[in-house]
């Protein structure tokens, strides 16, 4: 059976593809392949041209493990322009068609590519304008859903940051309130639950009770003694008015004494009906440096 000119020409490209990616022992270096593809397809060699392009253009299953975009779309492009050269534009506007679908703001250069194969893109490209700008426009909001995304996750692991930073600058303290405590005097019970407002007034309102009872005491201990020598030279003028004062005193001091007692008493019925069995409070506590190197050592953060 003889083999057609388009099955000869099939089974030397095959050829060709599976002998180039066969003796690619060495790490695969797309660029310098693009180049030589190109430099093939300059020195119209097509057959080795559109066999080294095949294989950068990802339209070969047995194609290399290429991830470059930019080098698929011109390995691409320059396929498409030895296909043009050979008279296949069919199959030209096929790999011009996958370009623009890829890649819709794809541009020749038109320096390396011919005006043949330029003007059989600028058709294709004619043809597909609807589709590529809906192929744009969702290119564009996915490249912003994902700058969104990104930012998203950045902020939450910025949030999430300060948070542990908080966590670690801050100790929780649970201070267990005592109910004996609760009926001490001066606002005791009162600031054991938190209520400091209403703790300074009771004491200070008990405090001067306090101090007014005492300095009443004082004086009249004072008066009385001396009403004592009064009695004792036989003052009958001066006598009364010292008893008269050691009296008064008396009397206010036992006054405000009733006062710090009804004071307190009071105090300690409050604090033990609002008592709050225990209190939590945050205080900071220092965070440790971070060093670079182990046990200590080096720089620290």
């Amino acid at each position: 059976m003889f083999l057609t000119v388009r099955s000869r020409r099939a089974l030397v490209t095959a050829s060709v593809s599976v002998l180039i990616l066969a003796t690619r022992s060495a790490p695969a270096d797309p660029l310098g392949d693009l180049e030589k593809g190109y430099s093939a397809f300059a020195a119209h060699k097509y057959k080795d041209a559109e066999a080294r392009l095949r294989a950068l253009a990802l339209l070969d299953s047995r194609a290399s493990e290429l991830k470059d975009p930019d080098i698929a779309a011109d390995a691409r492009m320059y396929l498409g322009s030895v296909l043009v050269a050979e008279g296949q534009k069919e199959e030209a506007s096929a790999v011009f068609e996958k370009l623009l679908k890829d890649k819709p703001d794809y541009e020749p250069d038109r320096l390396r590519v011919p005006l043949e194969a330029i003007d059989t893109f600028i058709d294709v490209k004619t043809r597909l304008r609807s589709e590529l700008d809906r192929l744009q426009a969702e290119r564009v909001q996915r490249e912003q859903a994902d700058k969104a995304k990104a930012e998203a996750l950045k902020q939450k692991a910025a949030q999430r940051l300060a948070m542990l930073e908080k966590l670690a600058s801050e100790e929780v303290v649970v201070r267990q309130n005592s109910r004996w405590k609760a009926i001490l005097p001066f606002g005791v019970g009162q600031f054991q639950n938190g209520q400091t407002d209403l703790g300074w007034v009771f004491l200070s309102g008990e405090g001067l009770l306090a101090v007014g009872s005492l300095v009443a005491a004082v004086v009249s201990v004072y008066e009385s003694g001396q009403w004592r020598d009064a009695v004792a030279r036989k003052d009958d003028f001066g006598a009364p008015f010292y008893h008269s004062y050691a009296v008064n005193a008396a009397l206010g001091g036992d006054f405000l004494a009733g006062g710090f007692f009804l004071a307190a008493i009071v105090g300690a019925i409050h604090a033990e009906i609002t008592f709050v069995p225990e209190r939590v409070s945050v205080r900071p506590r220092a965070v440790p440096a971070l060093s670079l190197l182990p046990f200590g050592l080096g720089a620290r953060f």
